[in-house]
């Protein structure tokens, strides 16, 4: 989805910047749309603002302290996000490689480019952190639901209930055991997991421990498994320098020929149809 165009955004600008102070819409709009100091835009321009604002939620959020311009621009990164901003850890380091569509939308309610990128970096983490629960919690419940579909294996979501494992799902059948890490996601290249600190602390202490991949399609179904071998994990962990200075999370971007189909720490289990991932996943 492109940015609004300019004088949408303009227009939403200023309402956001009178309501305030006007005491309420109708006398608003009466003043954008007599007041010859906003005339560039038609009356028409303000009643699509306003009703765009109502969409992304603007009208509904008590009074912030935030520049209104910074708010416009947080909920286009946050409600309406063009396809590239789920990326833009990689794609954008800095204000110059900012696509100009987005540039230009900062210009048009007074904003410098290096302040739309430093929106984007705060907006891309809450968009981010809330995806990844979303998808997180999908994978989580796909894979055990595939896992009970063998009555003899006994699938403990022990995530469901609490954060203490060190992993999601403990995993019982005849003289198999398998205490599953699960990390999800539905972009269909990157594969960018996210580990603890508990959570690596957990699998080098315990062998039953596995890192198990699952990629989702955009409704959340199970369109590839795969596990992560320890030893990779562990070669690309960061080293801690000193007694006063720890990390506290891994992040992981996983490439497609690290990935092992399927979980061959369950061995062959009847019932269970894991989906390949090598089936469904091509090399980024």
């Amino acid at each position: 989805m492109r940015p609004p165009p300019e004088p949408l955004l303009m227009a939403a600008l200023r309402w956001l910047d009178i309501l305030p102070s006007s005491g309420g819409v109708p006398r608003a709009q009466s003043l954008l749309t007599t007041h010859p100091g906003y005339s560039d835009l038609t009356p028409t321009q303000y009643a699509t603002a306003l009703s765009w604002l109502r969409d992304i939620g603007l009208m509904d959020v008590e009074a912030s302290s935030a520049p209104s311009a910074m708010r416009l621009l947080a909920a286009i990164f946050e409600k309406a996000p063009p396809p590239w901003v789920q990326d833009a850890d990689d794609r954008v380091r800095s204000s110059d490689e900012l696509p100009s569509d987005i540039v230009s939308a900062g210009e048009a309610i007074g904003l410098h480019p290096e302040a739309v990128y430093q929106q984007l970096v705060s907006s891309w983490g809450k968009v981010d952190a809330a995806l990844r629960a979303e998808v997180g919690t999908a994978g989580e419940l796909a894979l055990v639901e595939l896992l009970r579909a063998n009555p003899s294996a006994r699938v403990d979501h022990v995530a469901s209930w609490s954060d203490g494992f060190g992993y999601d799902i403990d995993f019982h059948l005849a003289g198999c055991r398998a205490h599953l890490e699960v990390k999800s996601s539905i972009r269909s290249g990157r594969f960018i997991a996210y580990l603890s600190r508990h959570e690596y602390t957990v699998m080098m202490r315990d062998s039953a421990w596995v890192l198990v991949t699952v990629r989702l399609t955009a409704d959340h179904r199970v369109s590839g498994v795969g596990s992560v071998p320890r030893e990779w994990i562990t070669a690309n962990a960061p080293a801690d320098m000193g007694r006063f200075g720890t990390w506290a999370t891994l992040k992981l971007e996983i490439p497609a020929e690290v990935v092992i189909d399927g979980i061959p720490e369950l061995g062959q289990v009847d019932g269970m149809a894991l989906p390949v991932w090598g089936a469904t996943t091509a090399a980024p």
